[in-house]
């Protein structure tokens, strides 16, 4: 039999893979972890621990006590512990299970991170649990779910901050709320609506308050399904679900809530059902991970307001689906503050092709001919093929060959925040950047020999444009109309400054050589 070691004020020994720990004087185990170097009495036979027993007497786990013990399978706690200390057991990576006595009430920062194999953690507390930040924190990528088991232990507990980066929870719990019974297991939860009751729907959030029962645990709700007795998803169903990554969605969903998806912040894409018809106001707010929203009735439901309302920096949410999916009911009103949404859409014309993806209008010329656009306003209305889509145009570019830009190409492209203009180009026509409001700066190649008038008409975000040709291109008139005055606007040259005077009357104009 292995003789006990006494190292501070604990007695432990290693025998036939156990480590045996037990108290020598007050059974306070020390910290055994410092800026991850670790330094307990056993790290250097660490590779031989198997099973762990914490025996009666020892009052607390000490940080970093089973670090990198990589080998751990199982360890038996003593109903005298009280708390666990910081990275305890941090990397122990064939741990599956453990099990905590009702008395322990504290657990450390970063307790169990890297621990790839865990399951299942098991509180027996009848006391207020009190966790550490990044307890679970583990490697990006990580499928593994835990399930956290205990009395009182939900999301108010193991909560967004003390989970950590890439760890996944779950709990296990179930119930019935009026006509919806619901279960939460494995990451998934499932709700499902009695057929007696199909009609009656009550609104689960009040003033950024979420009612609903599974509220509780979601930061344990990765996946959820709903049966097709649901007409409608609640308002605030998932309200604040911010692990939420996959919803089914049924076929017989009709309306969707006031912020049911509201801060989903993992949710990447969403089919909304053939038979939708009312989409209400903030349903998918703050949801900054979502990429592809699938609209798929064949007529345009009614749409709330602020739908999208984010961050700012947020993604761009692609909408695709039906043909009436454009500009007309995806505006301003229905995207939201810090939004952007675009559609993945494509065209000809007789002289070039476009497409518009992931918020890029790209324009190229067709071989064999004239590289020229059209004409695309009249009478101050936008006939662009790519204008119905206006709102999900947040950047263009010209290919190199097309010679210039047709009047009123971009007329009214609210969101467009840049331009990429080719050598190539030689004239803009007149309305061309209209109302462009976010358009910050451009620039015009050396070729450029005319801008067209009404160029860049309430353009109120506009403050820089540079000119790289040799010599002034001719301007048109009423250039900068509908721009405040106290709105400065710097036109960089080589030097020279325009010919006709008009321009040169705007009071928001200055000049500028490129360079200074």
């Amino acid at each position: 039999m292995a003789e006990y070691t006494v190292t501070d004020n604990i007695r432990w020994r290693i025998e036939d893979g156990t480590l045996m720990i037990e108290p020598d004087k007050d059974g306070d185990m020390m910290d055994y972890v410092q800026n991850n170097v670790c330094f307990s009495p056993w790290y250097a036979q660490r590779d031989k621990i198997t099973d762990v027993e914490i025996l009666d007497g020892i009052t607390r786990i000490g940080a970093g006590a089973f670090y990198d013990c990589y080998k751990l399978q199982r360890i038996s706690i003593s109903d005298t512990v009280e708390s666990v200390g910081f990275q305890a057991f941090h990397n122990c990576s064939m741990l599956k299970v453990l099990t905590f006595p009702e008395s322990v009430k504290t657990i450390g920062d970063y307790a169990f991170t890297f621990c790839a194999s865990l399951t299942r953690v098991e509180f027996r507390t009848q006391e207020e649990l009190t966790v550490g930040k990044c307890v679970f924190e583990t490697f990006a990528g990580n499928e593994n779910i835990i399930t956290i088991d205990g009395l009182g232990v939900d999301s108010t507990v193991f909560n967004e901050g003390n989970i950590g980066a890439n760890a996944k929870i779950t709990f296990e719990t179930d119930g019935k709320d009026g006509n919806i019974r619901w279960a939460l297991s494995g990451g998934s939860l499932r709700l499902t609506m009695s057929k007696d009751y199909s009609d009656e729907y009550k609104p689960y959030v009040k003033d950024n308050v979420c009612s609903a029962p599974w509220h509780k645990y979601r930061t344990g709700i990765h996946r959820a399904t709903l049966n097709d007795g649901f007409k409608e998803i609640n308002c605030g169903m998932f309200f604040d679900c911010v692990y939420l990554t996959d919803v089914k969605v049924p076929p017989t969903i009709e309306v969707i809530g006031m912020q049911a998806f509201h801060n989903c912040r993992s949710l990447r894409s969403l089919t909304v059902p053939q038979q939708v018809r009312i989409i209400f106001d903030y349903a998918f707010t703050f949801c900054t991970s979502l990429e592809i929203l699938y609209m798929l009735p064949e007529k345009p439901p009614q749409l709330g307001k602020h739908l999208f309302d984010t961050v700012p920096g947020a993604k761009i949410i692609t909408i695709k689906g039906q043909d009436w999916i454009n500009y007309e009911y995806f505006n301003d009103e229905t995207i939201g503050d810090n939004a952007k949404i675009s559609f993945d859409v494509f065209g000809y014309m007789e002289s070039l092709e476009w497409r518009i993806e992931n918020g890029v209008l790209t324009i190229r010329g067709i071989a064999g001919s004239n590289m020229q656009m059209d004409i695309m306003v009249v009478d101050n209305k936008c006939i662009a093929p790519w204008h119905k889509y206006a709102s999900g145009i947040h950047h263009i570019v010209i290919e190199p060959g097309m010679l210039n830009i047709g009047a009123g190409a971009f007329y009214d492209c609210p969101y467009a925040e840049d331009i990429q203009i080719p050598s190539t180009i030689t004239d803009v026509g007149y309305q061309a950047f209209h109302n462009c409001k976010r358009l910050h700066n451009i620039t015009f190649p050396a070729n450029l020999r005319t801008i067209g008038d009404y160029e860049f008409t309430f353009c109120t975000s506009l403050k820089s444009i540079y000119f790289m040709s040799d010599s002034s291109p001719y301007f048109g008139i009423g250039i900068f109309d509908g721009i405040p005055e106290d709105q400065e606007i710097t036109i960089y040259t080589i030097g020279w400054k325009p010919q006709n005077t008009g321009i040169q009357s705007y009071p928001m104009i200055k000049f500028a050589k490129i360079g200074e």
